[in-house]
């Protein structure tokens, strides 16, 4: 196993883990990719409250990592920090390697709509993080007949799916 690679100074190891992909999957809504960097980048997604999503990670290793580390910590106004954390295992350098974590429920009631801000991080048993994504997105009240009711007084509309 190589020494851990010296780091920029940003916190982020420069070698190891690139991610290449993040998404947010669910069987009622389809397939969200997050974007990684760029303009989109900064930009909410709405999610309705109450569904069931994945989180979708694609990436890249250049070197062996062992006890690879996947943690999201995702904090809505007035509420407290929810953070998860899934053990990956180790990876041979190479890829690209894709993993569907378990399936959760997003928050349910008027009261947990509104923006959240999730942080997510890819680390190694070392503690050494490899990467780092920003996200916010909205959580948004459903109705009865499964429409979203819009923010700001807009129209509702109905989730989108693939069919």
């Amino acid at each position: 196993m190589p020494a851990p690679a010296p780091e920029d100074g940003s916190g982020i190891a420069t070698r190891a883990v690139e991610l290449t992909e993040l998404a947010f999957v669910s069987d009622e809504l389809g397939t969200f990719t997050v974007p990684l960097d760029g303009e989109a980048a900064g930009l909410s997604h709405e999610l309705p409250e109450g569904a069931v999503v994945s989180i979708a990670l694609t990436f890249r290793l250049g070197a062996d990592t062992d006890g690879l580390v996947f943690e999201t910590v995702r904090v809505g106004q007035g509420e407290e920090p929810v953070a998860r954390r899934a053990a990956l295992g180790g990876f041979r350098a190479g890829g690209p390697y894709e993993i569907r974590l378990p399936p959760e429920r997003l928050p349910l009631g008027r009261a947990h709509c509104g923006t959240y801000d999730m942080t997510a991080r890819l680390s190694d048993v070392a503690g050494i993080e490899h990467a780092q994504v920003k996200h916010r997105f909205t959580l948004v009240r459903r109705l009865p007949d499964a429409a979203i009711e819009a923010p700001d007084g807009h129209a509702a509309r109905t989730p989108q799916g693939d069919g």
